[in-house]
């Protein structure tokens, strides 16, 4: 991989600092000392108290993150140590990153850095006038157009870092992200972030009504979804045989792995704006009670199951809800993840994609912080761009 030049490690401690800095005095001038994921020493997390500078010197990248999570699913963002990633939108800075830099991707997101089910939210410049900052997403497999629990984390973490200034009671915070430019609005109170809506790009149905044939299963009604760019399979959880239980993980895992293999196998998925395509994720869910609750868990990745109620999926369901008459404009839901943790999902208005009917939706949720890290990448190292083991 490309190798840093001084230069551009120094202006890019320079940057590191300053972001901590500023963060760590925002902190203080807010009165929110007192809570512990705002106690942390930004500043003192960069000096490496008691360790041996050589391991330091013998790194080529060092990488910073600010870890939370949404929901339950734990993230990381990272926020410095790339420098700049060139690019004109995020989808060019994205295939420049997975150009130049997929081996980063791989040795963050797999060990023995990260694990197989790790998402992280990438921050780059903004492209967009006005927007704060952009972001695209990687995980073990590759890259995602978009990540609702990704983007309420980054706000979240903007504005209690101090990042972005808060503006008072609701900060509006304009993203940029593969998908297009998506508003955030994060609403403070209690010295903290209490939740961050989502104002999301277009969502549509692709194709309804298919019947596939899944092994173990037999025949299984489903649709195909598009959730601000991510494409859903989605299936009713009696129509593969589980519950969406907490206890039900593994069985929902391998019934989702089916219906994905069976959906590739057997269907020809040609989406809107995006193409012909493979889909990689399988929605497993449950219908709308009488009081407006949906749960639901994504099984992505190589088998992963989502514990939060998953961002651009809720946004997917939307859409094939009110193309069956279940949601109206205006309209809220609950989807509930395996935690019993909700996102709410609302349908702000209609609009069209290449011709084909579409939602604008939007979602609401919560992210807490949980961590500060620093990855060290040495030349030397023999798993530097990391590993998984198939269990």
């Amino acid at each position: 991989m490309p190798h840093a030049s001084a230069a551009n490690h120094a202006s890019s401690g320079v940057r590191r600092r300053t972001l901590m800095c500023r963060a760590s005095a925002q902190c203080r001038s807010n009165g929110s000392m007192q809570r512990s994921h705002r106690r942390l020493d930004l500043v003192a997390a960069t000096q490496f108290h008691g360790v041996h500078p050589g391991g330091l010197m013998r790194s080529d990248r060092v990488l910073t993150t600010i870890d939370f999570h949404t929901a339950g699913i734990g993230m990381r963002l990272l926020t410095s140590g790339l420098g700049r990633v060139p690019g004109a939108t995020i989808a060019d800075k994205r295939r420049w990153f997975q150009e130049h830099l997929d081996d980063l991707r791989t040795g963050l997101c797999l060990e023995p850095r990260g694990h197989r089910g790790l998402l992280i939210a990438v921050m780059t410049e903004a492209v967009t006038p006005g927007a704060e900052f952009g972001l695209f997403f990687i995980y073990p497999g590759g890259y995602y157009v978009s990540c609702g629990e990704g983007t309420i984390g980054a706000a979240t973490v903007a504005i209690e870092t101090g990042m972005v200034r808060r503006q008072g009671p609701e900060t509006r915070i304009l993203v940029d992200t593969e998908a297009g430019p998506v508003e955030t609005i994060a609403r403070w109170e209690d010295e903290r972030v209490r939740e961050v809506t989502l104002k999301w790009t277009p969502s549509f149905v692709a194709l309804a009504d298919q019947v596939v044939e899944v092994e173990g299963v037999g025949e299984v009604p489903l649709d195909i979804a598009v959730g601000v760019g991510n494409v859903f399979a989605v299936v009713q959880a009696p129509h593969v045989g589980v519950a969406i239980r907490r206890e039900h993980v593994k069985r929902i895992a391998q019934r989702g792995m089916a219906v994905r293999a069976a959906v590739n196998a057997q269907l020809r998925v040609d989406v809107p704006g995006i193409g012909k395509t493979s889909v990689d994720n399988v929605l497993v869910h449950e219908l709308p009670d009488a009081h407006g609750v949906s749960p639901n868990a994504l099984v992505w990745g190589p088998g992963q199951v989502d514990a939060a109620p998953c961002g651009s999926g809720t946004c997917a369901r939307m859409a094939l809800f009110h193309q069956r008459g279940l949601m109206r404009v205006g309209a809220t839901f609950v989807s509930r993840g395996l935690l019993g943790l909700d996102f709410t999902g609302r349908i702000a208005g209609e609009t069209t994609v290449e011709g084909q009917p579409a939602i604008l939706p939007e979602i609401t949720g919560t992210s807490y912080l949980t961590g500060l890290s620093q990855f060290l990448f040495d030349p030397a190292d023999p798993v530097r761009a990391g590993y998984l083991l198939d269990t």
